[in-house]
This record gives C-alpha cells, sequence and structure tokens, in this order.
C-alpha cells in the first residue's frame, strides 16, 4: 500500500490508467546479477527497486520526490523546500537554534514515514547545492566542482554531426554564465571550463567570453503555429560522402510536389531531418565483448524436448530453446528438378509453441494466410505437390530492449532476412520495417485483474 501512495497522489492531477500503474509497479522488480549469480540485499528479500540510469528510473525519482514535498509543506508549513533526485535544499529564516533541530527533526520522520533514510545538515549559511555554490549571507552564486574534478568534453574531430560539435563551447559557456551572479563570479570560475574546452580542440575566440552577463532578459518568442513534425534521424558518420539530409529533402520535393495527394503530410514545413549519433566504440568493442563472452550453447538436455518421439522432433531434440531465429526450407519432391524455399522467422516464446502455430495453418485452411510459408504450403498442397520441411535454429538471442530501444532478437530476424539469398526467400521485404512486438509485452495483463489495495 504505501509503495503506491505516491501514484495515488498523483492521480488527484492526472488520469494514470491502471494499465499504466501495472506497468510502473511491475517495472520494479529488479534483479542483479554478476558471474550468472544474483545479487541479494543486505536487509530485505524484496525485489522491488528503482533502478539508477534509467529515463524510468529518473521519472519514478522524479513523482515520489514531489508526493515528498507536498508531505513535508504540509508537515513544515514554513520556508522554501527543493528536491533534486536525491539532494535536498531549504531556506529558512529568522529560526532559533531550538526551532532548527526541531525543523530538523520532523523532516527525517517525514522520510522516516516512507521507510527512507536522510542527512541533514542545519544553520548553513553557504552551500554547495548541485554544479552551484549559494552564499546566503552575500546573496552571491557561482559554478561549483568537486575539489579535483576535471570537466572533460568530446573532442572536437570526434564522429559527431557538426551542429552537435559547434554548440558545445556555446553551451557551456551559457551554462557557466547562467551560474555566475556576476562579472567577476564568472572569470574567477571559467577558467578551467575555458582550458577543458580548448584541450577538446574547441575554439574559444575571445568575442565569445566576453560580455558575461548574468542578467537574464525576458523573452517574448513569437506565436507560431504547431506543426506535426516528421523527423528523419539517419546516423552520422564522417566517412560518409553522401549529403544524406540534403538528399532526403529533395527525395520528398520530387515524389510529393505540390497537388500531390500527401503534399499536406509530407513537404519541408513539415518534414525536418536531424542526424542522430551511434554509439562510440568502447561501447561497440564492450557490448560485442559481452556478447561472444556470455553466449551459451543450445541446450540439448532431455529438458529441452518433450516430444512423445524424439526421433520426430523438428529440431532434432532442442523444441523447447526459446529467444531464437529460425529457418524453415521447404523442399519440393514431386518433380524431378527439386526446389527449395526458405522461409525465416522468430519467437520469443519456446520454439514447440511456434511450431505449433505453424501446424496449424498448414492444415487449417481458416489460417492459410497467417504468414507467408503457410501460404507458400497451401500453393503445394493445392497443385498436389509433396514436400517436406526442414526446421533449424539460425541465432539464439535474449529477447530485451538495448539502451537505444531496439530489440535484439527483431534485429536479428530482419538481418537474417536482409542476408539471405533473394531468389529462394519466402519473407515479403516489408518485414524488414516491422514494428518490433516485443515491446508492448510490459503491458499486458491477466484478465479480469484487480488492483491491489
Amino acid at each position: 500500500m504505501r509503495r503506491r501512495k505516491a501514484l495515488s497522489w498523483a492521480k488527484t492531477f492526472t488520469n494514470i490508467k491502471r494499465q499504466e500503474s501495472d506497468a510502473i509497479m511491475h517495472a520494479r522488480q529488479s534483479l542483479l546479477f554478476n558471474n550468472d549469480k544474483p545479487w541479494a540485499k543486505r536487509n530485505s528479500s524484496s525485489n522491488f527497486d528503482v533502478t539508477m540510469g534509467s529515463y524510468d528510473g529518473a521519472e519514478v525519482c522524479e513523482l515520489i520526490g514531489l508526493y515528498i514535498l507536498t508531505n513535508l509543506e504540509k508537515r513544515l508549513n514554513q520556508g522554501s523546500i527543493g528536491l533534486y533526485r536525491d539532494d535536498g535544499l531549504a531556506v529558512f529564516k529568522n529560526l532559533t537554534a531550538r526551532t532548527a533541530s526541531k525543523v530538523k527533526n520532523e523532516i527525517t520522520q517525514v522520510f522516516s514515514s516512507f521507510g527512507l533514510k536522510i542527512t541533514v545538515q542545519a544553520n548553513l549559511k553557504s552551500v554547495d547545492f548541485l554544479d552551484v555554490s549559494l552564499n546566503l549571507q552575500t546573496g552571491r552564486y557561482q559554478p561549483y566542482r568537486k575539489p579535483g574534478d576535471r570537466p572533460i568534453y568530446v573532442n572536437s574531430d570526434s564522429n559527431h554531426p557538426p551542429s552537435v560539435l559547434k554548440h558545445v563551447p556555446t553551451g557551456v559557456i551559457s551554462r557557466i554564465k547562467q551560474l555566475s551572479c556576476d562579472q567577476e563570479a564568472y572569470s574567477n570560475t571559467s577558467g578551467v571550463y575555458i582550458e577543458a574546452l580548448k584541450a577538446s580542440g574547441f575554439d574559444t575566440d575571445p568575442p565569445a567570453n566576453r560580455g558575461a552577463t548574468t542578467t537574464n532578459a525576458p523573452r517574448h518568442p513569437r506565436k507560431q503555429r504547431r506543426r506535426n513534425i516528421v523527423w528523419f534521424n539517419p546516423p552520422f558518420s564522417k566517412s560518409v560522402a553522401t549529403n544524406v539530409g540534403c538528399t532526403f529533402l529533395r527525395l520528398i520535393a520530387k515524389h510529393f510536389p505540390p497537388g500531390h495527394a500527401l503534399h499536406k503530410l509530407f513537404n519541408k514545413n513539415n518534414t525536418k531531418v536531424s542526424y542522430s549519433c551511434m554509439p562510440n566504440m568502447k561501447s561497440l568493442i564492450s557490448n560485442h565483448n559481452k556478447r561472444v563472452l556470455n553466449q551459451q550453447p543450445i541446450d540439448q538436455t532431455p529438458n529441452s524436448c518433450n516430444c512423445r518421439d524424439r526421433s520426430k522432433c523438428p529440431l532434432e531434440g532442442a523444441c523447447l530453446t526459446s529467444s531464437i531465429v529460425y529457418s524453415a526450407k521447404v523442399t519440393t519432391t514431386s518433380h524431378n528438378d527439386p526446389t527449395t524455399m526458405t522461409y525465416i522467422g522468430m519467437t520469443g516464446g519456446d520454439f514447440k509453441a511456434r511450431f505449433n502455430n505453424h501446424k496449424k495453418s498448414f492444415h487449417n485452411e481458416t489460417y492459410k494466410k497467417e504468414t507467408e510459408l503457410s501460404k507458400y504450403i497451401w500453393s503445394l498442397k493445392e497443385s498436389n505437390t509433396s514436400f517436406n520441411i526442414q526446421w533449424n535454429i539460425l541465432k539464439r538471442i535474449p529477447t530485451r530492449m538495448t539502451a537505444h530501444g531496439q530489440c535484439n532478437l527483431c534485429t536479428e530476424e530482419k538481418l537474417a532476412i536482409l542476408s539471405a539469398d533473394k531468389t529462394s526467400l519466402l519473407n515479403k521485404r516489408s518485414e524488414i520495417v516491422s514494428k518490433c512486438r516485443h515491446s508492448n509485452r510490459r503491458y499486458t495483463r491477466p484478465a479480469n485483474r484487480r488492483d491491489p489495495p
């Protein structure tokens, strides 16, 4: 019940569906493994946790932080309190030492009521909060970095889009200006950042560094009609000489000219290009090493097959293997010149269940158009052509989403389709751009399920 308090509080401000609430709570069940051994919490046997380093964890942290701030405001009814992730800052005026100690105890009690521990430092006149140093006595503020922490920026010659590299020095200098109360504070703290930019090969010319104005004048942007923008995000690489973005926009103008039925949907005003960054070499090598070192051979123990007659197992004793990309080779035997056609598929569950679905589409005419394989089988049956099917496992890979939102299993299936011989392939080209069906698994739940109290 306590774990759903923040969600119940959030429902008073916005509409949160039960499906979304279940997905949020289900994502809190986390497991951590090291050398194939699970790590257990020291003082708890529950799998409930908010993982770090993900967008989901950050959003949950924000929700809980807002809920805690609401309770602190009701409990204290004074001062200004702020919270960012696991760091908080509060300002109280005209408090005696006894009152400050009482406020400190009340804050600790509020966090303890949620099963959280907190360290409170009171009676501070200056504080370093995140990346800014604040002083209540003088009213001054300036950028802050931990002792010994040196800023490091991406190199100017790295394989990033020019627009990204162009805005690195501008963004850094702009951030330092915003965190500086005046020109003196900017001059005292900007040196280490300017040196780091120069070490990375960026040109920090003097005009960009002068005039560190800290008074942010209010901006009044022009009202613009919001359009439904369609973004094209090709990966960027300096080794590609073709201007992909320009070529794409020319194709849009060529194939969707004014007067075309789809010109309103695809034109230069609502179709934009923005290059995406690819993983760096370190992450590529690391992912490759993990994939190679953690790859396990296909388990062909007695538990990997439940066929009554193992000699008739479609995968030769491995029909219960899950998360695989497989192939089905259909060879005709009625003619003197037999032909072989190949179908490539994948399954996140065990192959036996997928195989039974294929058999259903082979024998039940209602499902004859379920797959390209079933269409071909029925065409052979209608022409009285005998055939046999040989099933093989092409690759075994877990069904999990990568950090870039890609499904490894679906990607491997599409790669196998692209690499196969087109003259003997049954799969359609449209399957290469099909949507991943595993990304929606977290939203499924048993029917007639009630929300827990």
